[in-house]
């Protein structure tokens, strides 16, 4: 029975390797040069994708699950874009059409994540608990991307 559970695991563990891959390449394909973001990226991009079948499973328990993925995709959507927006700015030389740039697009996307957040609260008046939480999925990812490397970085010295 370990030897199953033990096999199970390995499988699991494989296949999240495989999928953590194959997002990397993609998002390296976009643009993300910079390892650490590339995989920081990746870990929440894994996070939503955990988080949608949930969501679906569970769609029979209310507003709650779905209110939960719809945070979680909205997170993800902001914070691609912030990291991508921002990896391309940091190895520019700063003039005054790039800020222009910088502020049009973090106008735009917080504009976009206002309405939809208008939009999910007031007319389908979905649980804004769920909501916040699905939000906050970023910043455990974040958390957690930081105590790995902490922990990474650790082990290399030691």
């Amino acid at each position: 029975m370990q030897t199953q559970g033990t096999t199970m695991m390995q499988q699991a563990r494989a296949m999240a390797g495989r999928l953590s891959h194959g997002v990397e390449a993609k998002l390296y394909k976009r643009g993300f040069t910079q390892p650490a973001v590339r995989r920081l990226i990746t870990w929440q991009v894994l996070v939503t994708l955990a988080v949608l079948p949930a969501g679906v499973l569970f769609f029979w328990l209310g507003l709650w699950p779905l209110a939960f993925v719809a945070g979680s995709l909205l997170a993800t959507f902001n914070f691609y874009f912030l990291a991508k927006s921002l990896q391309q700015i940091v190895f520019v030389k700063y003039d005054r059409q790039l800020l222009v740039s910088v502020l049009l697009r973090f106008y735009g996307r917080l504009g976009i994540t206002a309405v939809a957040l208008f939009l999910l609260i007031v007319w389908c008046r979905v649980p804004v608990v769920a909501l916040v939480a699905g939000l906050s999925t970023v910043v455990a990812t974040i958390v957690v991307w930081g105590g790995a490397r902490l922990f990474e970085q650790n082990a290399k010295e030691a």
